[in-house]
């Protein structure tokens, strides 16, 4: 299973720039293609605003650390600290948000103590790793979209019931995601 189409996967860039020394990273769980699909239909319902930015079918996600920017030496460090496995999850999604700065998202109803333990693993591995992590309180939640102030969700929608089975570490990269490891189910 791929957890990103092939059009949102940037290949190797040998650029010489000086933000090619820095990496832009975070780890999260990835919707097989139905639920992505599942997510998008979902996304359809709501009425945007002119300037919304929804987002790529093939970009949804639910983010477990966003870990930001690291030196590029750094980046081998983080990859051997992800778990080559972890405990599928199961998330219902049922409660549409329009948060400040204008991020549309769907919240789950509840999280269970496993996705709780698996974030709170996974925090401890980077901060011996010595990467600073964000000090809010972890939302879990699908970002459907951005610039979405005024957005107007959909009344009455079904809930998305979805079992994660597959957890990436990803480089963002100027709009294109770059898989550097993944995790399976077990």
């Amino acid at each position: 299973m791929q957890p990103f189409e092939a059009s949102a996967v940037q290949s190797d860039n040998n650029s010489t720039s000086p933000a090619a020394a820095q990496a832009r990273l975070f780890i999260g769980l990835w919707p097989d293609d139905a639920q992505r699909w599942e997510a998008r239909s979902h996304q359809q319902l709501w009425r945007w605003p002119p300037q919304a930015r929804p987002t790529p079918a093939s970009k949804l996600h639910l983010t477990l650390h966003f870990i930001g920017e690291v030196p590029q030496s750094a980046v081998e460090g983080v990859v051997q600290a992800m778990p080559a496995s972890f405990s599928a999850a199961e998330l219902t999604f049922s409660h549409p948000a329009l948060w400040r700065g204008g991020i549309a998202v769907l919240e789950p109803e509840a999280v269970p103590a496993s996705l709780q333990s698996l974030h709170a693993q996974l925090g401890l591995r980077l901060r011996q790793l010595g990467i600073s992590l964000e000090a809010r309180p972890w939302r879990p939640h699908l970002t459907l979209a951005r610039q979405a102030q005024g957005a107007k969700p959909p009344t009455n929608s079904p809930p998305l019931h979805w079992r994660f089975s597959q957890m990436a570490l990803v480089q963002s990269d100027a709009g294109f995601y770059k898989v550097l490891r993944t995790a399976e189910a077990v």
